[in-house]
């Protein structure tokens, strides 16, 4: 075990190991938002690796939204918003080896009191941005193209979560969203799901255009329990087909 833990870290990415520590030193708060990191020469001098890596993992931390490149300037810490909280978690998550069925049970309890909450809070705008969603969706379901099809019903769920006014649900949602990707693309294959996840959508946002709470959870509640059954149906019929186990794969594919 302990020769496997060595081998596994040995075959981490230098840069990364290096846009690691960076974070935690932000973390700590040893690097506060606004302070510049020293040149690339001076990291690559100071830190004992060539300049190439320096970058990559500059590169890698603006990327997770951790520091802002200024050409000409130098490069800054931008602090620990919301981006690199979703990808710390989603992270988290991967190494957990949580299965799909346990990220769907979260995502349920979770959308189910976003829902209500929406009803509650949702203001002109955010109601307005529902609506541009729903629209989206009925343009993509006939005829269906599922890349868009995903791309609208993802906006939809976020723009409910923005609607709760709580910084949050979103967080949370966006990460959940993120690691139940593949199976929410292969329920999307499935025939009869686009028509009837939209005409849920309706069902949810018309109760949040009322102002129904209860009526806006329980429209979420039977949308959510509708998808667990499309997606243990959608990967167990994968599964059949790899000749494979049945349902419940973890993220790390164990």
């Amino acid at each position: 075990m302990t020769e496997e833990l060595y081998r596994e870290f040995k075959h981490d990415p230098l840069y990364e190991k290096i846009a690691l520590h960076i974070e935690s030193l932000v973390s700590s708060g040893k690097l506060q938002p606004g302070n510049r990191l020293p040149s690339e020469r001076e990291l690559a001098e100071g830190l004992g690796v060539g300049r190439g890596v320096v970058r990559e993992a500059v590169k890698l931390l603006a990327e997770r939204g951790l520091v802002t490149i200024s050409p000409g300037r130098g490069t800054f810490v931008s602090g620990l918003d919301t981006k690199f909280h979703s990808e710390q978690l989603g992270r988290l998550f991967r190494r957990g080896g949580h299965s799909y069925n346990d990220l769907h049970e979260v995502r349920q309890i979770l959308e189910v009191e976003i829902a209500g909450l929406a009803a509650q809070k949702a203001t002109a705008a955010d109601l307005e941005k529902m609506r541009q969603t729903i629209e989206e969706m009925d343009a993509t379901v006939s005829p269906f193209t599922q890349s868009e099809f995903i791309k609208a019903d993802t906006a939809f769920h976020a723009a409910l979560a923005d609607a709760t006014h709580n910084s949050v649900f979103p967080l949370f949602m966006d990460v959940l969203m993120d690691l139940l990707e593949e199976p929410r693309f292969m329920m999307s294959q499935m025939p009869e799901v686009p028509a009837r996840s939209q005409a849920h959508h309706r069902l949810i946002f018309e109760s949040v255009l009322r102002g129904d709470a209860a009526a806006a959870r329980q429209a979420m509640w039977q949308h959510t329990q509708q998808v667990a059954e499309d997606m243990e149906a959608t990967i167990n019929a994968h599964a059949a087909e790899e000749n494979q186990m049945p349902f419940n794969p973890s993220l790390d594919g164990q």
